[in-house]
């Protein structure tokens, strides 16, 4: 069964499927929704209800609260229509279309160890999906249960590449450690807009965890197409222990191939002799960035870190326009 989704003031109609969120038939429409993290933790793709019925499907988003009930402003990540729906977006909210957002069925073709308890997935879609380096994909793990991870392999073929730990209480994370080569699920892309900006000037990646993954997309972009931004780059990647470094040896090759690019891996319990700095990320930007406010950053990681590294760039002066992340968790 499909309702009809419009949205005003465009007076764009688009017939929306049941299984689908008012964001996912919209960018499959063509109508450039704003979104950033896709499953109702940031709040940027919220809209105006006119008329119609929706269900919420996570009502403890953390984006959902009382005062958007009142004014009838709905999440169109988590939404679902189960009537005729008509939205309304706000003056310049949205303006520019925006690639086509797909759905496709895709198989598990192969699972690496890459440290405790992080694996890299390799799935294989029917046909190549167009995304950017640093986007990432919803993938659908069972009912309801649909959980953000970047892709960290390049587009142009059928192979998209996660890397994803698994969590004890992680519903999600459990799901995708248990699959099996050859299981299948349905995958959504792309989304985000976590991506490289090539103009010339000072980079400062930061990664954290499995935050590696839409940074080393990033690099391995950098690295082919051989770009050279006429400034210093750094890559700063830090994790628990020297252990827990998924995918380093893989960025260290992407950051050999950069002009100008150095990496910098940092951990928070380092044991003797270690060669790298210890601490956390934002230790290692503090001493290793003279002036913030020259540069352009990338961060991705857990919700906590990149909350700490805004946060330092935020009281360094450093401009929101320069400073580019993950919004999901």
């Amino acid at each position: 069964m499909t309702r009809q989704l419009r949205v005003e003031p465009d007076g764009v109609a688009i017939d929306a499927a049941d299984h689908e969120t008012i964001l996912q038939a919209a960018r499959r429409g063509g109508v450039a929704l704003p979104y950033e993290c896709g499953w109702g933790s940031c709040g940027a793709c919220k809209v105006t209800l006119v008329n119609g019925q929706v269900d919420l499907i996570f009502p403890g988003a953390p984006a959902v609260n009382p005062r958007d009930a009142r004014r009838n402003r709905i999440l169109a990540c988590q939404s679902r229509a189960i009537s005729d729906v008509t939205i309304a977006r706000g003056p310049g909210e949205w303006s520019a279309p925006v690639p086509r957002c797909v759905e496709q069925q895709a198989i598990l073709r192969d699972v690496v160890d890459l440290a405790p308890e992080v694996r890299q997935f390799s799935f294989e879609t029917i046909e190549p999906i167009d995304f950017r380096p640093g986007q990432y994909a919803i993938l659908q793990l069972g009912v309801d249960l649909r959980r953000s991870y970047s892709m960290c392999n390049l587009p142009g073929s059928n192979v998209l590449q996660f890397i994803a730990k698994r969590y004890d209480d992680g519903k999600g994370s459990n799901v995708l450690a248990g699959l099996s080569p050859g299981a299948r699920i349905t995958i959504e892309l792309p989304f985000g807009t976590c991506t490289l900006r090539r103009k010339p000037g000072r980079k400062v990646f930061v990664a954290g965890g499995t935050g590696v993954a839409p940074i080393l997309a990033m690099m391995r972009e950098a690295a082919e197409a051989q770009l050279d931004f006429g400034s210093p780059v750094d890559v700063i990647y830090g994790a628990r222990t020297p252990a827990d470094l998924a995918a380093d040896d893989m960025l260290e090759a992407a950051i050999a191939r950069v002009p100008q690019a150095r990496y910098l891996a940092v951990v928070e319990n380092a044991p003797s002799g270690w060669p790298h700095a210890a601490g956390f990320v934002t230790d290692a930007i503090r001493t290793t960035i003279a002036d913030p406010t020259a540069a352009e950053f990338y961060v991705a990681g857990p919700p906590v870190m990149v909350g700490a590294v805004k946060s330092l760039l935020r009281s360094a002066d450093v401009p929101i326009t320069q400073v580019h992340y993950d919004a999901f968790g």
